[in-house]
């Protein structure tokens, strides 16, 4: 089965500005984001979900997942989440997101 393909989202940053990216995962069922390797000289970590206001669902509820992304120069970065079970390779969904830092 194909992944769904989510349209792009465009975020803006400034320099040294930590960009938060939230998308909406659902834990109970197993399917996670996936971060793509953080672009070069750029910084990409996932927040700890119980730092993230809304994430706290009830059982098999939708949470939300953040992600922060920090660059110390300027450009456009592509960034494409996938939405998947960690203990199984099948991409459920992709999220494609273009940041420009200025």
């Amino acid at each position: 089965m194909d992944p769904i393909q989510h349209p792009v989202q465009h975020r803006q940053a400034s320099l040294g500005q930590v960009l938060r990216i939230d998308l909406a995962a659902m834990p109970g069922a197993g399917l996670l984001w996936r971060a793509p390797a953080a672009p070069v000289g750029c910084s990409l970590v996932e927040v700890d979900p119980g730092a993230v206001p809304g994430s706290a669902a009830g059982i098999g509820g939708e949470r939300l997942q953040r992600f922060e992304l920090t660059c110390p120069t300027s450009g456009t970065r592509q960034l494409v989440f996938e939405l998947l079970r960690p203990w199984e390779t099948e991409v459920r969904a992709v999220q494609p997101i273009t940041v420009t830092v200025r």
